[in-house]
């Protein structure tokens, strides 16, 4: 009869192996490649084509990762528009991949661009000829917050299909029936729809974006980039720009729930129709956006509001932000920044083009650096600088700003005119930052002044090729002498 000890140990590795995740693994997928098994088992055996990653996605299991070579991918190898990549709770898919990594870490996907796209044959040609195209890339619906996508362009979704479908809905991804997928690195760009969402439509579900770009999709009626209903999501450091649609150029909340964006910036996007609200438009029952340390510039509608239209139900709670240069047919008015259309908008500590009822808000020029180039950094001499209020930061997600630089850095020349212990967070989406120190070459040794211990390197040098060559021309010499007493003394 075997030990007891024996049994338990036995019974314990029973239950370790029941509650791994069955065939956890790490599926390849390599469009160009055109040898090996092409059963996903390494990069030589990589799943092959355009179908790679729905070959891979249909294999795997819960615990899963997908790691995809640069390349473009098709929800289809064949031409049936409702053929979408679902993706799966417990499946992480990412892109940005050389095709010789041995950890997710060495991946880089802005050098190694990997396309998701819904252009079947392949024939786009800006809005033309996309009749062919998948009704949505990808589909979200029922998937959990560890369905994860990361690292991808999501193009050339095209939902001109039927309503009671959902195929007139978000171009690029399609999340109702309580799905809640994380996606994070990604772009959505020309996408588009004909009800609403040419990036993506959520309903009744929920959905976290983090250092996303949505670009140049449209909307068809409602939100070029998103329309949403009855959701609760998260937007971290995600840019909007160039997005239309008659209604909610940019983004659409409506029926309910909760949207937050922080250090998010909205610019270029239009709303073409009666509903304005170029950046985001808000109402119809209790819904809810809240705005942290986000950027509202250079927005258009035609009717009213080319930043924030909040109507009868809607609520907009914006924080630490700036809406500047937004404009509608009155011009660049502050009812063309932040209309209160029948909802109730709370806006504190905020720069207001126009001026806004509201805690510290202020109506002075942002400074940006080059809002025309779409550099909407604030310049040094920015009264954005150091003036928000640290007591409106959400916790997680606040650590960078929108260009992954630190927040929370003080500037020591700027007075601390915000609320709160020091260091104070600046408005808008960009934190300005301490200027790096002068280069020092001359400074040999490393210890931030040139004096003797750098002359005796130097002269140690003379004659040949060195580190004290300032000038370049091959050898330490009286030019580079006369550089490094140019330089002489602290750094």
């Amino acid at each position: 009869m075997p030990h007891p000890c024996l049994l338990r140990s036995a019974a314990g590795a029973l239950a370790l192996a029941v509650s791994l995740p069955a065939h956890a693994a790490i599926r390849y997928v390599d469009a160009s490649l055109t040898s090996g098994a092409s059963n996903g088992t390494s990069w030589a055996d990589a799943y092959q084509g355009v179908g790679g990653v729905a070959a891979a996605l249909a294999a795997s299991v819960s615990g899963d990762e997908i790691w995809v070579r640069a390349g473009t991918y098709k929800p289809t190898t064949g031409t049936s528009r409702t053929v979408f990549l679902t993706m799966k709770s417990g499946v992480g898919i990412y892109g940005g991949f050389a095709g010789t990594e041995t950890a997710r870490e060495q991946r880089d996907w802005a050098a190694n661009a990997t396309v998701l796209s819904g252009d079947l044959l392949g024939n786009d040609s800006g809005a033309a000829n996309t009749a062919d195209n998948s009704y949505h890339v990808l589909v979200g619906s029922g998937a959990s917050s560890t369905a994860i996508l990361d690292g991808f362009t999501v193009r050339a979704g095209n939902a001109n299909g039927a309503t009671a479908s959902n195929y007139d809905k978000g171009g690029g991804i399609l999340i109702v029936s309580g799905g809640a997928p994380t996606v994070r690195n990604c772009t959505f760009r020309d996408n588009r729809c004909t009800f609403g969402g040419g990036a993506g439509y959520i309903f009744s579900a929920q959905a976290t974006f983090t250092d996303c770009s949505f670009i140049d999709n449209v909307g068809g009626s409602y939100g070029g980039a998103f329309d949403t209903n009855a959701v609760t999501s998260t937007f971290r450091r995600c840019v909007f720009r160039g997005n239309s649609a008659a209604r909610a150029g940019a983004f659409e909340t409506y029926g309910g729930g909760s949207t937050t964006f922080e250090n998010c910036l909205f610019t270029a996007n239009r709303a073409t129709g009666t509903g304005g609200g170029a950046a985001i438009w808000i109402g119809v029952s209790s819904s809810v956006v809240r705005a942290y340390s986000s950027t509202f510039a250079a927005n258009v509608a035609t009717s009213t509001a080319g930043g924030v239209n909040t109507t009868s139900g809607g609520t907009l709670q914006a924080y630490n932000c700036i809406f500047w240069g937004n404009s509608g047919p009155t011009g660049q008015t502050a009812a063309n920044q932040v209309n209160a259309g029948g909802g109730t908008n709370t806006v504190a500590q905020c720069i207001v083009q126009g001026g806004f009822t509201g805690a510290g808000n202020l109506n002075v020029d942002p400074q940006f650096v080059n809002a025309t180039g779409n550099d909407f950094r604030l310049q040094p001499t920015s009264p954005g600088i150091d003036s928000g209020t640290n007591a409106q930061v959400p916790t997680g997600g606040m650590a960078s700003d929108l260009a992954g630089n630190a927040r929370f850095v003080d500037i020591a020349s700027v007075p601390d005119t915000g609320i709160g212990t020091a260091p104070i967070i600046d408005r808008g989406a960009y934190e300005v930052q301490v200027p790096a120190p002068p280069a020092c070459p001359c400074d040999l040794d490393g210890d931030q002044a040139v004096d003797g211990n750098d002359l005796g390197i130097l002269l140690g040098g003379w004659g040949a090729p060195g580190p004290a060559d300032f000038n370049g021309d091959g050898l330490v010499d009286g030019n580079d002498l006369g550089v490094m007493l140019g330089a002489w003394g602290p750094c």
